[in-house]
């Protein structure tokens, strides 16, 4: 491991911005800047996922429990489901929100389930059982995390795409620069890289999980369709990956959160665990996304030497 740790402390100190690693293995863990905290966003959405199949296993919930989507339970953004709610609604599964919440990272999917889980605390309650609570932490949904960072607050009318754009050219520069400010800083809604591969390693182990729930849930991960350029550009030949991306909007040239995480399948089954946070970044997003396959192609080949 000593020599892919030298090979990520290269690529992260050549880079722009903060540049944090987890990889973890039966081999051992690899992290750089193990201990800071980087912003998850859409990446929250695996975790919110990951709760709702804990509920599953420990509370009774259905994957095949019917919900109906009304107009007021959309949220902002990426929402691909908000074209199929009319008005009567959307009726769907926990199932269906789950895949649309990882595949799609669908903010509308996420924020339901986000609520049937019992908000920020019932996540924190299934972090602390993963044991990772001190290093991985899920504080709001999607709206009043992209809103507050925006320098709003939600409002039920910013269902409305429309709505929402107007009050976000209405706020202030000032009030918006100190609002994106105050985000880069935030430790809510945060990982640190170690906390993060341990929480997907132990999910690719079975450990968070029943055994049909993790067999699900890494199902569903391995169809995600957000993200080709990241981890999933670096794959070799015979690899699987499942994964969840994650990405800020840009402020001033200023990218918070360019984000992959997943597990790694090799061609013999074993599984890697990888979270990479590109932060504070003014590089493109193309140079960006190279970075995180850059990542995924030193993995690979430290372990196929």
């Amino acid at each position: 491991m000593e020599r892919l740790a030298t090979g990520l402390q290269k690529l992260a100190d050549g880079f722009d911005g903060r540049v944090g690693i987890g990889v973890r293995s039966r081999a051992g863990a690899v992290t750089i800047r193990s201990g800071e905290r980087f912003s998850l966003q859409s990446v929250m959405k695996l975790i919110v996922v990951a709760t709702v199949m804990d509920a599953v296993d420990r509370r009774g919930r259905k994957l095949g429990e019917t919900v109906l989507v009304r107009r007021e339970d959309l949220s902002l953004n990426v929402q691909p489901i908000a074209d199929l709610v009319g008005k009567s609604g959307y009726r769907t599964t926990i199932g269906d929100l789950i895949a649309r919440a990882v595949n799609d990272s669908d903010s509308a999917a996420t924020d339901i389930l986000f609520a049937r889980v019992g908000g920020a605390s019932g996540i924190a309650a299934f972090l602390k059982h993963a044991q990772v609570a001190d290093r991985v932490r899920v504080d709001r949904d999607e709206r009043h995390l992209q809103t507050e960072i925006a320098g709003l607050t939600w409002r039920p009318e910013y269902v409305d795409a429309t709505l929402l754009e107007k009050a976000k050219e209405a706020v202030p520069p000032a009030k918006r620069d100190a609002a994106y400010e105050t985000y880069r800083k935030d430790g809510r809604d945060t990982a640190t890289p170690d906390g993060m591969a341990a929480f997907l390693f132990a999910l690719a182990a079975g450990q968070l999980l029943s055994s049909a729930s993790t067999r699900h849930l890494l199902g569903v991960m391995r169809q995600t369709r957000t993200g080709t350029d990241r981890i999933r550009a670096g794959m070799a030949k015979g690899w699987t990956l499942g994964n969840k991306t994650g990405t800020s909007g840009s402020h001033r040239g200023l990218t918070v959160a360019t984000n992959d995480v997943g597990i790694l399948t090799t061609p013999n089954g074993r599984r890697i665990a990888v979270a990479v946070f590109v932060a504070d970044s003014r590089r493109s997003e193309k140079e960006r996304a190279a970075l995180i396959a850059e990542v995924a192609r030193a993995v690979i080949a430290d372990y196929e030497q």
